[in-house]
């Protein structure tokens, strides 16, 4: 008796052949000698890959010139925003490296005032000033009988002056400094004021005046 093979028949090329044709417009499975061909038919036409065809309803995005100007208008804007933000950021960077820097020229000044620096010190102090007056770094110059002005000024101490008529510098206790207009340090001083001459003399007064 004849036994049937009744294991499952293994899938193969010609397999595979036939269901690229029936899966694919325009194409179909031609017998061979030993295998089985695709060909391509003449009655249909294929698309080209990459192609899209063209879908009833739907055109291609526009853009008009007032959204092109609007859109050239906020690049711009975010650029010059940009631009501001870097600059500030560099500007505070150096302002508080200038300011980290005054307590060092104090030092200087305070060498060269009482006489313990050498000439080499104090070219030193000389091309130092030099370079933070270039980077925007500049002493705020107070010389003795400016009136005082208490938006620049700081009173360190006051005392009374008959010579002089309105409150006035008469001394310069530290040196004031200011980077690119803004004021860093300002300059200690003592200031003279005008002595009242019209104010009671004595206890007499005083009490002719309260009463």
């Amino acid at each position: 008796m004849e036994m049937k093979d009744k294991r499952p028949r293994m899938r193969g090329p010609r397999d595979d052949a036939r269901e690229v044709a029936e899966t694919t417009p325009g194409v179909d499975a031609v017998e061979g000698d030993e295998q089985m061909l695709l060909a391509e038919s003449s009655e249909e036409e294929q698309t080209p890959l990459g192609e899209v065809p063209d879908v009833p309803g739907e055109s291609e995005p526009t853009v008009s010139v007032t959204e092109l100007q609007a859109m050239k208008a906020d690049l711009e804007n975010a650029r010059k925003r940009m631009v501001r933000e870097q600059t500030r950021a560099t500007q505070y960077a150096t302002k508080e490296l200038m300011r980290r820097l005054i307590p060092v020229l104090d030092h200087f000044h305070l060498s060269v005032a009482h006489g313990e620096a050498g000439e080499g010190v104090q070219l030193a102090l000389k091309e130092l000033m030099d370079v933070l007056r270039y980077e925007g770094l500049e002493e705020i110059d107070v010389p003795v009988g400016t009136p005082f002005d208490p938006t620049i000024h700081h009173a360190l101490a006051t005392q009374p002056d008959p010579a002089v008529s309105e409150d006035t510098v008469s001394k310069v206790h530290r040196p004031g400094f200011r980077f690119k207009e803004q004021v860093l340090r300002a300059p200690e001083v003592v200031v003279a004021q005008p002595v009242d001459e019209d104010g009671p003399e004595n206890e007499e007064d005083l009490e002719n005046a309260a009463n």
